[in-house]
């Protein structure tokens, strides 16, 4: 990994994202082949839309999963196409799903009564049917890190709603087809048993709400929440297994012979792809700690660590620069003005000196777009796509603000 990374840095100021399109590739590969044959697997843009990503995932054969009409813009620069992409979202409005019909979109996971009635209005007037998947909140907890359905919460249905005397009629709107449903337990699921159960659960709500409701379910969409380390170089998942159990769990459905089985991954495709590569300005002592000063911060790597979503101590810095025997016990900061802006606290490394390249892994997911990029105005760093050592693309997300009224 040194060897490119350092090349870049050479040709490009720090800090910056370098993501290896082949490692996208291989994680893509491999996730398709651990899923059931005939499963399609759609790219979750949230964890990182950067176009060059996005290209390499759909040509190792992912679809678009969107939520915005920036991530929309995203997925038509990667080559997608719009008709195959899903586009959901718990709070989506009247001008981004006219844009997204404008695209050429018509797949949608529905959040809500309202939402269903507004993807209605917007479908009618371009006389053009949307394809509908239920987003569906299940009684059910869920075996994942960190739970999305399954618990009181902003995404979709409760399930006793759609179970309710009246629901099949309210659902009987112009324009709009009822396909499927959508279930998205958690993030982070730890296990090929937590993964295999929670995909049954999401098979059987939709076997329930078929009969309930009186359609056909053409499409299971069961989310995913397939694990990878986070900005550390912890282990990474073994999968080994899930194609099988996931396909034992499937074929044993009715709704095998009539519907298809989606998956949705962010994280697991091209977190591995990412490093954020940046300099220490300056190691300062004060009294018994040490302060080490990168010119990146949360502000860059804000997703997790700035929030609060992972300990702090558990980001890893490789120094790229040198290697040294001696170790120190400091926290790492950014250059913002905020005692909040740390990377990392009381974290023994090798000894630093100002000027070094540290380089964090396993960024490629929530990294720079789950950060804190207004904050303090400083500029976004390059974010370099390569492949077999060669630059491919760069690309540097636009801050700033724009008059639009005088």
């Amino acid at each position: 990994m040194d060897a490119p990374l350092l090349r870049l840095a050479e040709q490009f100021e720090t800090p910056f994202y370098a993501y290896d399109l082949a490692e996208v590739k291989r994680r893509t590969q491999e996730l398709r082949e651990s899923l059931p044959e005939g499963a399609r697997l759609l790219h979750s843009f949230k964890a990182n839309p950067l176009p060059s990503i996005a290209e390499k995932i759909r040509l190792e054969g992912g679809t678009a999963e969107i939520t915005s009409e920036g991530e929309l813009q995203a997925a038509r620069l990667a080559g997608h196409d719009m008709r195959e992409a899903l586009y959901g979202g718990p709070g989506k409005t009247v001008s981004e799903i006219t844009s997204a019909m404008a695209a050429g979109v018509r797949w949608f996971s529905c959040e809500s009564w309202r939402d269903l009635e507004r993807i209605s209005a917007v479908a009618s007037l371009r006389a053009a049917d949307a394809q509908i998947l239920l987003r569906v909140n299940p009684a059910e907890a869920p075996q994942a890190r960190l739970a999305m359905t399954g618990v009181e919460s902003q995404f979709g249905f409760d399930e006793s709603l759609l179970l309710a005397a009246g629901a099949r009629e309210k659902l009987q709107l112009p324009h709009v087809k009822i396909r499927g449903i959508h279930v998205y337990f958690g993030t982070q699921v730890a296990s090929v048993e937590a993964l295999t159960q929670n995909t049954q659960r999401a098979i059987e709500t939709a076997e329930r709400l078929e009969k309930a409701l009186g359609f056909v379910c053409s499409v299971v969409n069961a989310g995913g929440g397939f694990p990878w380390p986070y900005a550390n170089q912890g282990s990474p998942p073994d999968l080994q297994g899930l194609r099988g159990a996931l396909t034992a769990v499937w074929e044993a459905s009715p709704l095998h012979e009539t519907a298809e089985l989606w998956f949705e991954a962010g994280r697991y495709l091209c977190a591995s792809a990412g490093t954020l590569v940046s300099r220490v300005l300056d190691v300062k002592p004060s009294r018994s700690r040490t302060f080490v000063v990168l010119d990146t911060g949360i502000h860059h790597l804000g997703g997790m660590a700035g929030l609060g979503r992972i300990p702090r101590s558990s980001v890893t810095f490789q120094n790229l620069s040198r290697q040294s025997e001696n170790e120190v016990t400091a926290d790492i900061v950014g250059p913002l003005c905020t005692p909040l802006d740390s990377l990392a606290r009381g974290l023994k490394m090798p000894d630093v000196a100002a000027g070094d390249l540290l380089a964090v892994p396993n960024v490629g997911a929530y990294g720079l777009t789950a950060s804190l990029i207004g904050f303090l105005s400083h500029p976004a760093p390059a974010e370099i796509a390569y492949l077999d050592g060669e630059v491919v693309q760069v690309w540097q997300w636009r801050t700033g603000h724009q008059q639009l009224q005088s």
